[in-house]
């Protein structure tokens, strides 16, 4: 067996629980993805914006389209970070990572996304993982940040983009 093949066999629990950056629970994503639905997109960028908290709801992250760009929710990661275990904070970035995901490969209806995103997490968590319980019920997030201050989104919309995010599809040297 190679290497490859014996990080593939891995279970994917514990290899989001061992993941230690965004890049690795992107890359994550992507790998999980493509064993599902045999999609992918490449040249995708992530970035980290204050998209603040309300009592209302939480804006986790958006997809946009024009930029090739997945822009998460820096206030809402930051509050996690604070308050959940690791397993917690890595489970939310992949089930966000992976909605988002599925925005860039062509899913735009929500429902949709939704659902495969709660197969999918289905499949390759079970239904008691933190990733299948947030794709079951997205609004057990608010209960989450239950505590947290509500927080205004940035005015200026300033975003900070995370480096060697799309590390499988960087094939030169800079």
């Amino acid at each position: 067996m190679t290497a490859s093949e014996s990080q593939r066999s891995e279970n994917i629990a514990e290899r989001l629980s061992g993941c230690k950056s965004l890049q690795d629970i992107f890359e994550l994503v992507k790998e999980t993805t493509w064993k599902s639905l045999r999609v992918d997109q490449a040249g995708l960028m992530v970035g980290l914006a204050e998209l603040g908290i309300s009592s209302r709801g939480v804006l986790g992250a958006y997809y946009s389209p024009e930029g090739n760009t997945i822009v998460m929710n820096k206030t809402v990661m930051s509050q996690l970070k604070r308050i959940a275990s690791g397993e917690l904070y890595n489970s939310y970035c992949f089930y966000i990572l992976l909605h988002e995901y599925l925005h860039s490969c062509g899913f735009y209806d929500e429902a949709e996304n939704r659902q495969i995103v709660a197969a999918i997490a289905a499949q390759e968590f079970g239904h008691d993982h933190p990733v299948s319980k947030l794709a079951a019920t997205p609004t057990a997030m608010l209960g989450l940040l239950s505590n947290a201050q509500p927080q205004a989104p940035d005015q200026f919309g300033s975003v900070e983009f995370v480096e060697g995010i799309d590390r499988g599809n960087t094939n030169y040297i800079s």
